[in-house]
């Protein structure tokens, strides 16, 4: 009920048009210091992405901070068929990655890294094995990820130079492990996802980090919005983005 009502309060702020521009964010300046893109999860742009952009700003992190609207804005209907569309999610996931090649070619050297944030995180996957030769993302960060915790990471882990970590929660049960399970994950498998109980492989490159009291204190209850928390992203998730000697920790 809780995610229900932030997804309102999402549909609420749009409808009025208080949808802060990328523009600001996105500054020449910022571009030539590095680019992060954050993937929202299936409600699209809103609240929750602007919490995580908000987080990385307090935690000092001076590279562009691009928001990607990576589904349909279809109402109401739109966040499930996002969830299900397992083919135009890994065609988001192809132009996420062009894009990303299109900065890379134009600031060499600069980094780049993802974080995506439940059905985002599963195209932020999915964008890390769409990057062509001679290309890779410096890092994914998982946040309450919508992916089969089944999944093989494998050709992921090629398209990143640092690696992936993964923050999932065993108390985000009603959305990434009884919705999952009903409707199934972005990568289309039904049942718990990386998010809810971590990946089932851990590969080099894998950085799993489960929820702990600690979070809690830094205001990540342990729900599905709890990692998008201002003050969460700026403890724990912008020191991933601020280095690329991985783990950060």
């Amino acid at each position: 009920m809780r995610y229900l009502a932030i997804l309102l309060s999402v549909s609420m702020l749009l409808a009025a048009g208080c949808t802060p521009s990328n523009e600001q964010y996105v500054t020449p300046a910022r571009l030539d210091r590095g680019l992060v893109v954050i993937l929202p999860g299936i409600e699209g742009e809103g609240l929750l992405s602007y919490q995580v952009r908000s987080g990385l700003l307090r935690g000092q992190v001076d590279s562009a901070l691009r928001i990607y609207r990576w589904g349909r804005p279809v109402p109401l209907a739109g966040p499930l068929l996002n969830q299900m569309d397992v083919i135009g999610n890994r065609l988001a996931a192809e132009r996420i990655a062009q894009m990303i090649v299109i900065y890379q070619d134009s600031h060499p050297g600069k980094p780049v890294y993802i974080v995506g944030h439940s059905g985002g995180g599963g195209v932020a996957v999915f964008t890390a094995e769409s990057m062509p030769a001679g290309h890779k993302i410096d890092g994914l960060v998982l946040l309450s990820a919508s992916i089969s915790k089944g999944y093989d990471l494998t050709k992921a882990l090629r398209g990143v130079r640092c690696g992936i970590v993964n923050f999932y929660s065993g108390g985000d049960v009603a959305l990434l492990g009884v919705g999952t399970t009903l409707v199934g994950n972005v990568d289309g498998v039904r049942g718990p996802s990386a998010g809810l109980e971590g990946f089932d492989r851990h590969p080099a490159g894998l950085y799993e980090m489960p929820w702990n009291r600690q979070m809690a204190r830094a205001g990540n209850d342990g729900g599905h919005a709890g990692s998008t928390n201002p003050r969460f992203v700026r403890s724990y998730v912008a020191k991933w983005v601020l280095t690329d000697q991985w783990p950060a920790d």
